[in-house]
């Protein structure tokens, strides 16, 4: 059995864990060896050194299982788990919902290659229980996750399970169902005041133009990252200014203002300047390649913008850096595979992309970060619910809706909130309307406030403004 290692009992061996650890250590497992009844070598496990497992008790049970079967006795050995392991089941998982996913599922194999897999892999999903749960719950606490991140991974491992449950790979109880998630504190208050806002967008922008752009949408729309980056072409609706949002909690649609749109514009220009050789991406024997079939130099063709190609007629229009003059170049049919695969690549529906046109990830940059703490709003020691992040224009956003007097229920539509319950935490910014003023006078019952606001919105708007149907209806409640 490869990786073991002989220790100094007859027929005992040891195997160091590359992923579990005791103590401190990489864990050792004890195996004893021995031949069957056709003389065939077999391995036993005996256990782990964190189960108090030693050389000598695993020499011990070898020196019990050869008495045994010298004697012709059947030896007791320990029975297999027949059921799935976690790892396989995650890998089911991933095959089967994954697609399903709006990300594919990077974060959930983000999150399984750093914290569960080292642990669970191996793990028989039915020999999971709720204690041993609960001690990976104090153990990613105790590592200093924050209790939301800690939700998200056991929330991974608990649609894991409910998925191979449903079906039919797992047949037990989800151990779940007897964990208490952690729970989570995050609603932020903090928004950025006018002069904040413009600080920190400058600051962003000396550091990178694309996040000063995504920055600003999110600040003008309240748009969340993830919804900003997985824009498409065709959300976009030059005509009305119409943003289509696929967003988590579904699709919705906002009219931009001009500092938005304006944003989107210019991220629609930017992606056409896209380098199909990226640096680091393509070797030089490519690059050597093309300037061979195509005729431009090497270091022109690693500037070579998406933009400057032309597939459908076959060439290349590119104009040098120390020249005026555009010049065009013809793609060969030997060189024409090596551009379709590269422009493929960069090709993208997307508004905002990375290097030779990948994604943007969705979580925030180093740019927004590095920008807030030059700016002062992030001081060391601060509240960790304090703190500026992508996220606070969101917030800063729906809180300046609030001042100028929107109503809640239409801030929670333009932003996306599945309930009004998270709108309210910016009820105490909106202004005290005269409507409000009027309710909260000397009136003993309902049908006097209706009639103390209905008598301002005559006096203010004129009785033709109101409806004769709710002119009677109080006046027959009356």
């Amino acid at each position: 059995m490869k990786g073991m290692i002989k220790t100094k009992f007859v027929g005992v061996y040891r195997y160091v864990s590359d992923t579990k650890r005791f103590d401190g250590k990489p864990d050792e497992c004890f195996y004893y060896s021995y031949r069957d009844e056709d003389k065939k070598f077999r391995w036993h496990k005996v256990g782990w050194r964190s189960e108090k497992v030693t050389a000598q008790y695993a020499a011990d049970k070898r020196s019990e299982f050869m008495v045994a079967a010298r004697n012709g006795e059947t030896p007791k050995r320990t029975k297999k788990s027949n059921g799935i392991t976690f790892g396989q089941g995650y890998e089911v998982f991933k095959e089967k919902w994954f697609p399903n996913l709006k990300n594919g599922g990077y974060d959930i194999a983000l999150r399984y290659r750093v914290h569960t897999a080292p642990l669970f892999a191996n793990k028989p999903v039915d020999k999971i229980t709720p204690l041993e749960l609960e001690d990976y719950k104090l153990f990613l606490l105790k590592k200093g996750l924050a209790p939301a991140s800690v939700r998200l991974i056991l929330g991974d491992m608990r649609n894991v399970i409910n998925k191979l449950k449903k079906w039919g790979l797992f047949k037990g109880e989800s151990p779940f169902q007897q964990v208490d998630m952690p729970k989570v504190d995050n609603a932020r208050t903090r928004f950025l005041s006018r002069s904040e806002a413009d600080l920190l967008l400058e600051t962003i922008n000396r550091h990178s133009r694309k996040w000063f752009l995504i920055s600003t949408i999110s600040l003008n729309t309240g748009a969340r990252l993830s919804e900003v980056t997985g824009t498409k072409i065709h959300d976009l609706q030059p005509e009305t200014r119409v943003w289509q949002i696929r967003g988590k909690t579904g699709r919705r649609s906002i009219t931009l203002n001009d500092a938005a749109w304006n944003a989107f514009t210019e991220a629609l220009e930017r992606r056409k300047r896209i380098i199909i050789f990226t640096s680091g991406q393509v070797d030089q024997d490519t690059i050597n390649f093309v300037s061979q079939e195509t005729g431009l130099f090497p270091t022109d063709v690693k500037y070579l913008h998406l933009e400057c190609v032309d597939m459908e007629r076959g060439v290349i229009i590119y104009r040098r850096r120390n020249s005026a003059k555009y010049r065009t170049y013809r793609i060969t049919e030997a060189v024409r595979p090596v551009f379709e695969e590269w422009v493929s690549k960069c090709s993208s529906d997307l508004i905002f992309t990375g290097r030779g046109g990948i994604p943007v990830g969705s979580s925030t940059n180093k740019t927004f970060d590095r920008s807030a703490s030059e700016c002062g709003l992030n001081p060391a020691g601060i509240d960790p619910l304090d703190k500026v992040v992508f996220h606070t224009l969101r917030h800063t956003y729906c809180s300046w809706e609030a001042i100028k007097g929107t109503p809640l229920f239409k801030i929670a539509r333009l932003v996306g909130h599945k309930t009004t319950t998270m709108t309210e935490r910016y009820a105490h910014l909106c202004p005290i309307t005269e409507s409000q003023n009027l309710i909260s006078k000397d009136a003993d019952s309902t049908i006097e406030q209706l009639n103390a606001i209905l008598t301002h919105l005559i006096k203010e708007k004129g009785i033709e403004q109101v409806p004769q149907s709710v002119l009677d209806w109080v006046d027959q409640a009356g």
